[in-house]
């Protein structure tokens, strides 16, 4: 019995790697299963390099590199088994979450967005990926790995876009529109293609085309693209119609102030209707000149401070008779077309007119009381 000496393990190693083993790992432990037998099979008395010759075939078929290849593949088929469970588990969590979510929002419960958004950033962000990855992996064409991919990306920027369209936020009709004019004019081609001519998928291309242009032409159809002409004529009337009604009693209301007497409480009225109406004007005038709400969003805030202020000075005044404004409009206006917009912000103004019409209207009344 021999022991093997450092230099031959080295010379071991190098043997190993130069043999095509590159997991150091799966080297370290055919390393020390070599020296075991070399240790127990040889004599001190026969050459190292003769009994390593010896004992090397015993550890393969053909050539050293097909453990190499065994390991790779035995790896391989565990990630592939480990990614394959983590899309099962993503797609149930993804139908689970967008069925309840969908459960709660028709029955107004509070979580809807919220499940709806985690069911949806699970389909686009875990799901489709892995598919993705699982797809390349796959034994098929290169041409159908591409194809294939394309369209789960198409599909992935879809459902980012339907998200971004249920939570309100910018870019939803963006990656919803380009998402789809994409995927049902130049996805659903491609596959057809590149694959209608094998006798062996041939039925199953026709029917997954069939299904993928009919679902283009759903999502297409639900898109609101533009709003028609009548439409639009028909707010933009309405909001002349309630910004005049309105002006014309601010008009009446500065008369009025002439016809009472002086009193704190009619002058922070003035002075805060004025406010309000101010950043109002403001507000038609920049959706006048943009032609779209994107132009908001630092004219909402101060909107919303004033109107704040406002309301709570009409409750200090103990009158029925005058109406805290409803803000919930404003609060959604940036997501809005601008004929809708500009009606919320008139009819702000006509409630600003009534309430102030009605105070002074009501100190009219008591000045003449007092009178008689």
């Amino acid at each position: 019995m021999r022991n093997v000496t450092d230099e031959e393990v080295i010379f071991i190693d190098h043997d190993l790697a130069a043999r095509g083993i590159v997991l150091e790992e799966l080297r370290d432990n055919l390393i020390d299963h070599i020296c075991c037998i070399i240790e127990h099979e040889s004599t001190m008395e026969e050459d190292f390099y003769k009994c390593y010759e010896r004992v090397l075939p015993q550890f393969f078929k053909e050539e050293l590199q097909e453990i190499q290849t065994e390991t790779d593949n035995l790896l391989q088929f565990k990630n592939f088994y480990t990614m394959k469970k983590i899309m099962n588990i993503s797609g149930i969590s993804t139908v689970f979450l967008i069925l309840v979510g969908a459960i709660l929002k028709s029955l107004h419960l509070p979580g809807a967005a919220v499940t709806f958004l985690l069911g949806g950033f699970t389909f686009a962000f875990m799901f489709l990926p892995i598919l993705i990855i699982i797809k390349l992996k796959d034994d098929e064409s290169t041409t159908d790995k591409v194809v294939f991919s394309f369209g789960l990306l198409l599909a992935m920027a879809i459902a980012v876009g339907v998200i971004f369209k249920i939570m309100h936020w910018p870019y939803a009709n963006m990656l919803m529109y380009s998402g789809t004019i994409i995927f049902t004019a130049l996805y659903v081609p491609l596959y057809f293609f590149t694959r209608i001519r094998r006798p062996e998928i041939k039925f199953n291309t026709i029917v997954n085309s069939v299904l993928m242009i009919a679902f283009g032409g759903i999502m297409y159809s639900l898109f609101d693209l533009s709003y028609s002409k009548k439409y639009a004529d028909q707010m933009q009337e309405n909001h002349y119609y309630l910004h005049d009604n309105a002006m014309l009693l601010f008009e009446t209301n500065q008369s009025l102030y002439a016809a009472i007497p002086a009193s704190e409480q009619a002058n922070q009225l003035k002075s805060i209707t004025s406010e309000v109406n101010t950043n109002l004007e403001k507000m038609v005038g920049t959706l006048v000149k943009n032609k779209s709400t994107s132009g908001l969003n630092s004219s909402v805030p101060e909107l919303m401070t004033a109107l704040n202020q406002y309301n709570s000075f009409v409750g200090t005044l103990n009158n029925a008779s005058l109406k805290s404004i409803d803000d919930s409009g404003l609060k959604v206006i940036e997501r809005i077309n601008t004929e809708l917009a500009m009606n919320i912000l008139a009819r702000v103004q006509q409630q600003l007119a009534v309430n102030e019409s009605v105070f002074l209207g009501n100190q009219v009344i008591d000045k003449q009381l007092v009178a008689n």
